[in-house]
């Protein structure tokens, strides 16, 4: 009789602590359906604790934690979830998605590649794998994922944008060309296919198409400074001059696109006369200059006053053209410039000589040189300089 009274008595704990946890259970969904997390954490945390061996409980007290952005107990949870069920996709797909967050990617490349040979035909975890390795520079891994998840998933266009920028970023622009206009074939207006596109056709040089792919999207969004730079420069290359200014303005906001979108201007605002403004976007791109452009801007700005017949600025101007590239042509307008110039016809002599001595074959130039040097001497003779 007692015996039977002690399992009575077991039976109703046991379906009194079952209720409770059903109970408890029960208000975890309705709170985790009403987006209320920390009360969802709460109550699954307490089944949890209670059975940490409960996949259903430890999943749900995870995402709970992860919903409210407390990746630490995130972590902690999941990484438990894949100990008692290593094959847990909720887990793994928890621990890749957060790491990937975190920028963690050897850790997301590690979890996402377990969900990839758990589910070798979802094509997702293949892209992020792709995204994962170009995280990496890892390319020809990220190349083969991007790959295999195209061909499981036709209709995934950010594998097809990962595809072309690594076609790109090896300057196969044919095989990026074709790829891309299979994505914009299928959405012509998409953002990122069109940037891909206009860079491509920009490194081949065909201007028209780079304006093309940009103006279709350009007010659907802000174009970047990068992609005005490049849109203002495709302007100038067609002789389209004021537009290119409107954009290469634009490129301005971009410290460092800064130092060739004032050359760009200058270039553009010399083509339209406009001697003032081009000099002062030369000037500016002195002022930012780190490239090798710098020898252009500062001969570029010499020729202008040169054409003004203001050899006093010129002058200056094409000495430090040469300091930073000793293209002989230099000293030949060096030497012009200070015959013009100076009285004194001894600074035009050496750069003369210093000309005739370069390697430089222009004949004509050379010709012109000796002919004024021996000039200069007879004048130097015939005023008794000599």
């Amino acid at each position: 009789m007692q015996k039977l009274l002690q399992l009575v008595t077991g039976l109703l704990v046991y379906s009194t602590l079952s209720a409770q946890s059903d109970s408890t259970l029960y208000h975890a969904q309705i709170a985790y359906e009403q987006q209320d997390y920390q009360s969802a954490f709460d109550l699954y945390n307490t089944c949890f604790t209670a059975d940490s061996s409960n996949v259903f409980c430890c999943e749900k007290t995870g995402i709970s934690a992860y919903r409210l952005g407390d990746s630490p107990s995130a972590k902690s949870i999941f990484s438990h979830l894949i100990t008692i069920d290593t094959f847990s996709k909720t887990g793994h797909a928890q621990l890749a998605s957060i790491y990937e967050q975190e920028k963690n990617t050897p850790k997301a490349i590690k979890h996402y590649n377990i969900l990839k040979k758990l589910f070798p035909d979802n094509a997702y975890y293949q892209r992020k794998l792709g995204q994962q390795y170009m995280q990496a520079n890892l390319i020809r891994e990220a190349f083969e994922n991007y790959s295999s998840a195209y061909k499981l998933n036709d209709k995934d266009m950010v594998a097809l944008q990962g595809i072309a920028e690594i076609f790109l970023a090896n300057e196969q622009y044919t095989d990026a060309d074709s790829i891309l206009t299979i994505g914009l074939q299928r959405d012509s207006l998409n953002v990122k296919m069109n940037q891909l596109y206009a860079r491509s056709q920009y490194k081949q040089k065909n201007y028209n198409n780079t304006i093309a792919s940009l103006e279709k999207i350009n007010g659907r969004i802000d174009l970047s400074p990068y992609f005005n730079k490049m849109l203002g420069y495709s302007y100038i290359q067609i002789d389209s001059f004021e537009r290119s200014i409107f954009f290469l303005e634009k490129s301005l906001m971009d410290a460092g696109s800064r130092e060739y979108a004032h050359y760009y201007l200058a270039t553009a605002y010399e083509n339209l006369d406009n001697q003032e403004y081009a000099i002062y976007h030369y000037k500016e791109a002195l002022k930012e200059g780190i490239s090798k452009n710098v020898s252009t801007y500062h001969r570029n700005l010499a020729n202008i006053y040169n054409g003004d017949s203001n050899l006093k600025e010129a002058i200056p101007h094409y000495q430090d053209a040469y300091k930073y590239n000793d293209d002989p042509i230099i000293l030949f307008y060096l030497a012009r410039a200070s015959d013009d110039y100076y009285k004194d016809k001894n600074i035009a002599m050496r750069y003369y000589k210093k000309y005739l001595k370069s390697a430089h074959k222009n004949k004509q130039y050379k010709s012109y040189s000796e002919k004024r040097i021996r000039y200069l001497k007879e004048l130097k003779h015939q005023s008794g300089q000599e």
